[in-house]
């Protein structure tokens, strides 16, 4: 998630046809966060078997349908479950579940540590992020369409978001095992198994050695998680 400040724009001299109290008038533009919409990979959760059931020549046209066309639902591919349906309707729809967010000059730190989501047990999944304000809103909001049961460990990124926090070093195996640690987690879950963003998939080889646990590898985009999961994201 790439943050920015506003830009101010001045009408004077922007425009010299500007008269009257626009020439005093300044116009924020509001620049908003990359949150990776585009980088979500709808094709390879379609079951890719171009059997035509769905009215189209192959999977692939289908999707292309369906994301420009609103009016097409993903229940029209017959070899799509119901979570998996709804699986995409989410995703599809990731833009209009999650709030717009402003693009900020400097990062927004928000509490880290380990929150549970649904009520997890010891079988849930653990998904690690860092502690920027506007990541854990983001991802917040998607969790909002499930019933499924996490662990979420928000690592200290200064307020980073993970793309940012992988650059500057502040998304780290080290900082993955102490969260783990200083958490109550080893106590918590029957499993080793973690799930990293997207952009930390670098690291992955690090921290499975720093951590000793199994490392995933998830989207780079957070409204990808419902399909990502598939047949476990459940609807409210």
């Amino acid at each position: 998630m790439q943050l920015y400040r506003a830009i101010y724009f001045d009408i004077e001299k922007a425009s010299p046809l500007a008269t009257g109290s626009q020439k005093k008038q300044f116009v924020k533009i509001v620049l908003k966060a990359n949150l990776y919409f585009d980088n979500i990979n709808f094709y390879k959760y379609l079951p890719q078997t171009n059997c035509k059931q769905c009215g189209f020549n192959n999977c692939l046209n289908f999707l292309k349908k369906m994301r420009t066309d609103e009016r097409l639902e993903p229940e029209v591919c017959p070899q799509l479950s119901v979570n998996m349906a709804y699986a995409f309707n989410i995703a599809l729809n990731a833009h209009k579940v999650i709030p717009e967010i402003e693009l900020m000059q400097l990062p927004i730190p928000g509490k880290p540590g380990l929150i549970e989501i649904n009520m997890p047990d010891e079988n849930s999944p653990l998904l690690i992020s860092g502690n920027s304000e506007l990541t854990q809103l983001v991802l917040s909001a998607i969790f909002t369409t499930t019933i499924k049961p996490f662990y979420v460990l928000f690592l200290d990124t200064r307020g980073d978001t993970v793309d940012m926090a992988v650059i500057h070093k502040t998304f780290t195996a080290e900082g993955i095992k102490n969260g783990i640690e200083n958490s109550r987690l080893l106590n918590m879950v029957g499993h080793r198994e973690m799930v990293i963003p997207g952009f930390a998939g670098s690291l992955e080889e690090e921290i499975k050695q720093v951590t000793g646990w199994n490392v995933n590898i998830g989207p780079l985009c957070c409204g990808e998680l419902p399909l990502y999961f598939g047949e476990d994201w459940v609807r409210p």
